[in-house]
């Protein structure tokens, strides 16, 4: 039902709403120069290897090569799948457990990287509400405080701070009541010593990547003959994160397209050349991971098939 609802979004809801065809979107981005899909498709990878470094700092003793197996393997599952991320997880367990990593270390990694990860998404997230209130149609409502537009985006920033607020209270609350077990004592010591050793690494990696992003789907726009503010892209890039989490398609398909591109239209680009550069941002962002990362999985399960649990490393 969900593949079937990303579909119908990518091709009827979308084009039909922007008066474009993928005929004409393809045909935009095939013209795109060798050279130029080339430097595109290194951005690309320099920010899955910066990625790896907050894996491998997040996860002591783990090598380069096992840490963009991670990344592409898990990727590639948590793409296909609405609530895919859970099944990514669940490989990367799998994975690690294999190359001999115990509970505690695989807990600690997780908490770690997805920490890591969360806070980066909330500093995206507010900094992609700031850049939407220098959208044009926007500013011209938020001018005035009282109008729709200001209530609404006070209503969006007050949430936010809202639910930070309870989240970090029921956190502090929680710890305060209940009793520490061996266990989590034993994974908040892990989380300690990495967060000790890798903090610099974790740094890196966790802003390093989605400034990698945001230069990629710049870069795709520029390709394309797109020429918008860095405010409009970091914006569109924004909704495009927070619109990956939203369980109703794999990835978000069809509608973090959607939205995306109705930013970029809202900061003054044309309809069509926004889609495409949206769609070849996609394309880098979310489809090629899925056959990467699926080569990456089968080589990993043919190992293990092989030489049992214990000997199946990708190294």
């Amino acid at each position: 039902m969900s593949l079937a609802l990303a579909g119908y979004l990518l091709a009827v809801v979308l084009p039909g709403m922007l008066g474009i065809s993928w005929h004409d979107t393809t045909a935009e981005i095939e013209g795109i120069p060798f050279w130029d899909m080339t430097c595109l498709v290194g951005l690309w990878a320099a920010g899955l290897a910066t990625h790896t470094i907050l894996l491998r700092r997040a996860l002591p003793g783990l090598s380069r090569r096992r840490a963009w197996a991670l990344n592409l393997g898990g990727s590639s599952v948590s793409n296909v799948l609405p609530f895919g991320g859970a099944a990514g997880i669940g490989l990367n367990y799998a994975m690690l457990r294999s190359w001999g990593y115990n509970r505690v270390q695989i807990g600690a990694f997780a908490t770690v990287s997805n920490l890591v990860v969360a806070l980066v998404k909330i500093a995206i997230a507010l900094t992609g509400v700031v850049a939407l209130m220098f959208m044009p149609d926007v500013a011209s409502q938020l001018s005035r405080p009282t109008s729709p537009g200001g209530i609404a985006m006070m209503s969006v920033v007050g949430l936010l701070v809202v639910t930070a607020a309870i989240l970090g209270a029921r956190w502090r609350h929680g710890e305060r009541k209940s009793r520490v077990a061996e266990g989590f004592r034993q994974l908040w010591m892990q989380c300690a010593h990495v967060l000790r050793r890798g903090w610099r690494g974790l740094a890196v990696g966790g802003i390093g990547y989605p400034l990698l992003q945001i230069a990629l789907l710049w870069s795709c726009l520029i390709a394309l003959q797109v020429h918008v503010s860095i405010g409009a892209v970091v914006a569109a890039y924004a909704i495009e994160r927070l619109l990956t989490l939203v369980p109703l398609t794999p990835g978000g398909v069809g509608v973090v397209e959607t939205s995306a591109t109705a930013v970029l239209i809202g900061f003054g680009a044309s309809a069509g050349d926004a889609f495409a550069g949206v769609v070849l941002f996609r394309v880098f962002s979310y489809l090629i991971e899925i056959p990467l990362g699926a080569v990456v999985a089968a080589a990993w399960f043919a190992r293990r098939r092989r030489g049992g649990s214990g000997s199946a490393a990708l190294a």
